[in-house]
């Protein structure tokens, strides 16, 4: 598709192509809205990056082994949930054979380190793989929309897990495979693995958001919120979700390459519904569609699982209670926290806010 059709999408005028006035006004406005924000907030963000990666880089220099690997739990958590929110947040599709993808590239790493290939190679060679894999579990799939999608895509990820369980000569069947661990030079092994995890997550959240800041993630939310009206556009709403399945693929591969670095041991049991779940969880409680949700519902379901540790069986009540409560109260997930707040009337109270307030409708007035 040309750089003009997927423009079009974004900036078309009421009554372009036969969409409807409303529609296509609302894209225009959600587009422009997304470029004033993007030119306001840009440096301030750039700054809080920064920040945040310095910081994340000095915590093997200032913690101990447990909080390196909880952090670098987290941060894989979030490349993951990165491409779930790529395919379930951006282009709309409850595809659910993500856990399954994850667990090509843990396996498809860890076997071809075992066969003697670099495991920085491997990174993108499992997603590669996986990303072809999704392609041709998106095509059949492709055309069902909403619960139908899910139990399709569910289905088939839980018969690549089974595949894995039967191919024990070369993944060693129920019992697992460990892991062969990748140092970097003059670092200990755990600092190594966080330094690389670390290296890959900053490489991918930067990579995709800048895709979807761009023409290609107005184009996907424009498939996701219109379907198959996009036609009329001359965009092919089948072509970009496959192309969502594909992207969310590769990535779910290369967290799971860095998975079984974490692990150093992994078997099949680790990547049905118990790992699917949380996944799902970090999408929604972060913010669905939203740039920043991933690593906000990574971090949050992390530190709680770590936090409810203790109580045992009641762990998984707990953890179920405080995310249905996160959910009821956030809907749009933990990133639309600020805003929620800044639309309370609470907020409305504040003399700044009724100054301000008074001042836009006497700018509006004639």
């Amino acid at each position: 598709m040309s750089d003009t059709a997927e423009t079009t999408v974004a900036t078309a005028t009421p009554g372009d192509r036969g969409l409807p006035a409303a529609v296509v006004s609302g894209i225009a406005a959600n587009a422009a809205a997304g470029r004033t924000a993007k030119r306001g907030s840009g440096p301030r963000k750039a700054v809080l990056a920064i920040a945040a990666l310095v910081v994340l880089f000095a915590v093997p220099f200032m913690a101990n082994t447990y909080i390196v690997f909880v952090v670098s739990l987290t941060l894989v958590y979030a490349v993951s949930t990165i491409g779930f929110n790529l395919l379930v947040g951006w282009s709309g599709q409850i595809g659910l054979a993500h856990a399954a993808l994850f667990a090509v590239g843990a396996y498809g790493s860890a076997v071809a380190t075992a066969g003697g290939v670099p495991f920085l190679l491997t990174i993108p060679l499992a997603g590669l793989a996986a990303a072809l894999l999704a392609v041709v579990i998106g095509f059949p799939a492709i055309r069902l929309r909403g619960f139908f999608l899910a139990i399709a895509t569910l289905a088939l990820g839980m018969a690549i897990v089974e595949l894995l369980t039967f191919a024990q000569p070369i993944t060693g069947g129920g019992g697992g495979m460990n892991v062969e661990v990748f140092s970097l030079p003059g670092i200990n092994d755990s600092a190594s693995t966080y330094f690389i995890v670390l290296t890959v997550a900053a490489i991918t959240f930067f990579l995709v958001r800048r895709a979807l800041i761009g023409r290609f993630g107005r184009t996907l939310q424009a498939v996701r919120d219109l379907g198959q009206l996009t036609g009329s556009l001359g965009v092919s709403a089948l072509r970009y979700r496959l192309v969502a399945f594909g992207l969310s693929g590769f990535v779910a591969a290369v967290a799971g390459t860095l998975y079984a670095q974490l692990q150093t041991f992994i078997f099949p049991a680790m990547f049905q519904m118990n790992l699917l779940v949380p996944m799902l969880v970090m999408v929604f409680v972060g913010g669905a569609g939203s740039l920043w949700g991933p690593l906000v519902g990574a971090g949050f379901a992390i530190v709680l699982t770590e936090f409810f540790q203790d109580l045992g069986d009641q762990q998984a009540i707990a953890y179920g209670l405080v995310l249905m409560l996160a959910i009821a109260l956030l809907p749009g997930g933990l990133t639309s926290l600020a805003r929620t707040i800044g639309d309370s009337r609470f907020a409305a109270r504040l003399p700044w806010r009724r100054g301000s307030t008074g001042s836009d409708v006497a700018e509006e007035t004639p």
